[in-house]
């Protein structure tokens, strides 16, 4: 514990941080596919077929989402098996399960309090007050307030969302799970407790991953896998620790069992990258024979991670290597004359149709992969623009929600600039493997990129790319570590600080005013001009600060207010639209539902 106290205090608070905002339900529609295959599971039942828990008619037929998808669950069975312990938890304490959440949330600030008293006292008093006895006071008496306003939720009911429940909760361990190894990635990369810790801030404020976590979409389950791939091939790079190269190729395979595209575009480019690291650093000709042979099979430890997608792509398409999400080919939804074989809406309650296997071998796999990765080369530019900077949609664009993508850029032409002149870094190893791995989330996406840039369905933001946040976000923070010094731990906690006044003045602000005319467009356009505007002032900071010297204090309050705002908007989405939200229940803690309640209003969510 003495070694591992800042990792396990960023779990216990960034879980209690979650659970105090969110409520576990339904954002998108796209979620009725998990909770159903979850349902299903937890049943004993077959996971193909939709058997109309979610998404279908009270007479039993399903709705249009699940008509244009042929009644067919096509996601990976990652989520919902991840979820299955969860909901297995909730059923022990049944219609009373929401009181284990509530005492989980009053017992997580007690534990971060006795763990910083005992093993860094030096840090439990601020001006000789003890603060964490105050914590622990403090928490004794928001579990009285939350068991006088506590009211219990169905749990069961034959409708009771309780899956909605078990996989948004699956989703907070995962994102606080994330906040951990954001942290150790940049502990390995910048050597320095306070920076990392500012890095973590900055990396979780500057994406959508607060938001994803309070939602039952695979997203948080996607980052989180690909900070364990980033976490483990970094610690490779610094440390040449052969195991941490096979548990970060084993992620990988985990990855692909989360999004298939995702995972065969990080293996192919990590391999490549892992290779041209061993070529580059003659690891190939100082070893012997056997260490060189173990050396370059290490990207096979790929396929021990892939066994859960292999077979659950066996299972539902009859092919290991045809992923579930090929159910919804048009190819296997027709029969040789043309008729419809599969997903008719009489395959509900129980009634399996049998999901025929592609057929090609190996030559229908690859020509599944042309397909899927094959982009539109005409309209390529402007949909990049558009994705980072004005999707055609309306909705936050990348750079919005991530203005670090900037100072990413802005670190490899000065990191370029460094090597012409003799000065190599000791992270540039790093520096490009993290290129790699943003590129390669693009090239997942690769012909999806016209829709990405154009659909209205794709909210809050550009959803797909989500993973790209983590290499960028850590990116833009090796920039800052470049381009602004700061004492780390002043850094660190004046970020805390801003944040805390800066995201609920802006929150109050957008309430009070509803610039742009309030309702979701209008908010999205506060925020996206906001980011703008403070990102706009950083670059001019960096610039002039460069040739006139001017004092780096005014570049750091830039870039923390720069942090905030994204992070402001994550608060927006996951908190004053959680009414928004469907087939589930309110807020988990029953204070922060009153105080709401009394105290915010939301309309027009006909808009959303």
């Amino acid at each position: 514990m003495e070694r591992n106290l800042i990792p396990v205090l960023i779990f216990l608070f960034a879980l209690f941080f979650i659970i105090t905002f969110s409520n576990p339900a339904l954002f998108i529609n796209d979620e009725w596919i998990t909770v159903n295959q979850l349902h299903q599971l937890g049943e004993g039942h077959q996971i193909i077929v939709n058997e109309g828990k979610y998404g279908t008619f009270q007479n039993g037929t399903p709705g249009p989402y699940f008509q244009a998808r042929h009644n067919l669950l096509g996601y990976t069975m990652m989520l919902p098996a991840l979820s299955l312990p969860a909901l297995t938890f909730f059923n022990l304490f049944g219609d009373q399960f929401r009181i284990a959440v509530v005492l989980l949330w009053s017992l997580l600030p007690v534990a971060m309090a006795v763990l910083v008293d005992a093993y860094r006292p030096e840090y439990a008093r601020w001006r000789g007050v003890r603060w964490t006895w105050l914590v622990i006071g403090a928490s004794f008496l928001a579990l009285l307030a939350n068991l006088a306003f506590y009211y219990p939720w169905p749990f069961a009911a034959p409708d009771a969302p309780i899956e909605a429940a078990a996989v948004v909760f699956t989703n907070h361990l995962l994102f606080a799970a994330l906040a951990v190894m954001v942290y150790l990635t940049c502990r390995t990369i910048f050597e320095d407790t306070w920076f990392s810790i500012f890095g973590t801030i900055a990396c979780i404020s500057c994406s959508s991953y607060i938001f994803w976590a309070s939602n039952a979409k695979d997203h948080m389950l996607l980052a989180a896998m690909t900070a364990a791939v980033i976490l483990f091939l970094v610690r490779y790079i610094k440390e040449r620790r052969w195991s941490d190269a096979v548990i970060g190729f084993a992620f990988i395979g985990l990855l692909a069992w989360a999004r298939p595209e995702v995972g065969f575009t990080v293996f192919v480019f990590a391999t490549l990258y892992y290779v041209g690291l061993l070529v580059s650093r003659g690891d190939l000709r100082q070893k012997p024979a056997k260490e060189v042979v173990k050396a370059l099979c290490t990207p096979l430890a790929t396929l021990l991670g892939a066994v859960p997608l292999l077979i659950n792509n066996a299972h539902v398409t009859g092919n290991p290597l045809v992923p579930a999400f090929y159910v919804y080919e048009k190819r296997l939804l027709a029969g040789a004359s043309g008729e419809e074989i599969i997903g008719a809406a009489e395959a509900v309650n129980g009634v399996v149709q049998a999901v025929p296997a592609p057929s090609g071998g190996v030559t229908g796999f690859l020509s599944v992969l042309a397909n899927h990765f094959t982009p539109s080369w005409s309209t390529l530019p402007g949909d990049v623009f558009g994705i980072l900077f004005a999707p055609a949609s309306g909705n936050m664009s990348l750079v919005a929600v991530s203005p670090l993508i900037v100072l990413a850029v802005i670190l490899l032409p000065v990191l370029y600039l460094d090597y012409r002149r003799g000065e190599r870094s000791q992270n540039l190893a790093v520096v490009i493997f993290l290129v790699v791995v943003a590129c390669a989330v693009w090239v997942a996406y690769a012909r999806s990129l016209p829709g990405l840039s154009a659909s209205h369905g794709i909210i809050p933001d550009i959803r797909y790319l989500s993973p790209f946040y983590l290499p960028a976000g850590l990116l833009g923070v090796y920039g800052i570590s470049r381009l602004a010094s700061a004492n780390p731990k002043r850094r660190a906690l004046w970020q805390v600080a801003v944040i805390g006044v800066a995201a609920p003045v802006l929150l109050l602000a957008l309430m009070l005013i509803q610039p742009y005319g309030g309702q979701y467009p209008g908010y999205t356009l506060f925020f996206t001009r906001i980011t703008f505007v403070m990102l706009a002032v950083t670059l001019i900071l960096i610039a002039v600060r460069k040739r006139f010297s001017i004092p780096g204090t005014w570049l750091t309050a830039a870039l923390l207010l720069l942090i905030a705002v994204p992070f402001a908007w994550q608060v927006m989405m996951v908190f004053l639209y959680s009414v928004a939200k469907f087939n589930g229940y309110p807020l988990w803690i029953p204070l922060v539902e009153t105080l709401y309640q009394h105290c915010i209003g939301v309309t027009g969510l006909e808009s959303l």
